[in-house]
């Protein structure tokens, strides 16, 4: 196979020469083979997006060169550009974008109408589209009485309106539930197998990998390694003895075990300096112990707050009444948080491409308490991907808390970097992250 696409040190800077410079893509040079499945992968913030939307033309790039079939686009006009992206080129979008004013046809056919195609043709080539991904029967139907998974299915149709040899594929599952998920993966990988199409995707889900032939990772702009894969080489591996599953199961529920107790103590520590402000270190030492012994459970509730009221040479904590009673309704708060995640990750853990959007909507309104005014829906949606990418361990906690507070148009959520570092500590304190922040001064 030849490549059909190479990039010659393509540098992306945003606000260069100024305070808040940032190199988005640092000097990326790859080749992707004609008929390939590729994927762009790595956490929210990374650069994936950008060398994506660089690849197809949306974005012009600062500095080198994207050969598509041996032509620079990175010197293109824009008329070169529009032509480019109506013919060379198919998108799928996270967000559908379909026009809702529109019929289902409609939205398909669009392309070809843009390109001069007879209206009558571009819809008697929708049709087959629509057939092809068995949504004859919705072609009189507007977007808006679609289902999501339908609704991206559209998008993938329109996408493949003007026979393009390359198709773009942007988050295409990031709105979608498990099954929907699944079916969009089944249209992508016959789209590469049968009819040869070379596929772009960018995710930050593993389990989304599945069909790819060729993964480039990357963090903070650069591509730090390219898998080359076997198709459905996920979930196989060589078949172990009874007794080694046993080892390694007991291996992981002691790190687990481990990993959580390091959590608590670090949650406990957070919480005592915060809740024991102005009090002595023996009085606060002996508060993270009473706490800590109600977050591993040998103190039940009852037992908790009479520890907390209990003067301090009877081994109490010695606080006011009051104060106890607003300390322990937030501890069972947090505890009752805690379960509730718990068993979300579990449940992430047996089955990877299970939806969290509600839980993800949950805790992102717990940490909003912590924002004063009003947070748009566009930052909220970046807010919800960077707390589904933390609580899916996709990025660490210090990286969570600098694109809080990154601008929104350098792929950030732009949170003021005080109320982000609260922010983000509330999440830790709630997902049990055993990271500390470091002060923001």
């Amino acid at each position: 196979m030849s490549a059909i696409i190479a990039l010659r040190h393509v540098n992306q800077w945003y606000n260069k020469g100024k305070e808040n410079e940032v190199h988005a893509l640092n000097d990326i040079s790859l080749e992707i083979e004609q008929g390939d499945y590729v994927a762009f992968f790595g956490p929210s913030g990374c650069g994936k997006t950008t060398l994506l939307y660089a690849t197809s033309g949306i974005d012009r790039i600062s500095d080198g060169e994207i050969l598509i079939k041996s032509r620079d686009i990175a010197h293109f006009s824009n008329q070169e550009l529009a032509i480019f992206r109506q013919t060379g080129i198919g998108i799928i979008f996270q967000q559908f974008n379909l026009v809702p004013s529109l019929t289902v046809l409609q939205n398909v056919a669009l392309p070809l109408a843009f390109v001069g195609v007879h209206k009558e043709k571009a819809e008697e080539e929708a049709a087959k589209l629509l057939k092809k991904i068995n949504l004859e029967k919705y072609a009189t139907h507007y977007p808006t009485e679609l289902s999501g998974g339908q609704q991206q299915r559209v998008g993938i149709a329109r996408a493949l309106a003007n026979n393009p040899p390359i198709i773009i594929a942007d988050e295409p599952l990031g709105n979608l539930d498990s099954m929907n998920a699944k079916n969009v993966l089944e249209i992508l990988k016959k789209l590469n197998e049968e009819d040869g199409k070379t596929i772009i995707m960018v995710t930050h889900e593993s389990w989304s990998l599945q069909d790819v032939r060729t993964v480039y990772h990357m963090k903070d702009g650069v591509i730090t390694s390219i898998e080359k894969r076997v198709a459905q080489q996920v979930g196989i591996t060589t078949p172990k003895s009874s007794e080694e599953e046993q080892q390694e199961f007991i291996k992981k529920q002691l790190a687990k075990e481990a990993k959580k107790a390091e959590s608590l103590h670090m949650i406990s520590r957070i919480l005592s300096s915060f809740f024991m402000r102005g009090h002595t270190f023996e009085e606060t030492d002996r508060f993270e112990t009473i706490l800590l012994d109600r977050f591993t459970k040998k103190l039940d509730s009852m037992q908790y707050i009479a520890l907390l009221c209990a003067p301090f040479n009877k081994k109490g904590a010695g606080l006011w009444k009051k104060k106890a009673e607003r300390v322990s309704l937030y501890v069972e708060d947090l505890l009752e948080k805690q379960k509730s995640l718990d068993q979300v990750i579990d449940n992430l853990n047996k089955n990877p491409v299970m939806p969290i959007t509600e839980e993800i909507k949950h805790l992102r309104n717990i940490m909003a308490e912590e924002y004063i005014g009003t947070i748009s829906t566009y930052r909220n949606e970046i807010l919800d991907e960077l707390i589904g990418d933390r609580i899916r361990g996709n990025i660490s906690a210090e990286h969570f808390l600098q694109l809080l507070h990154t601008p929104v148009k350098e792929a950030g959520a732009g949170i003021p970097v005080h109320t982000a570092q609260k922010m983000a500590e509330r999440l830790e304190i709630i997902v049990g992250g055993a990271e500390i922040f470091d002060p923001i001064v």
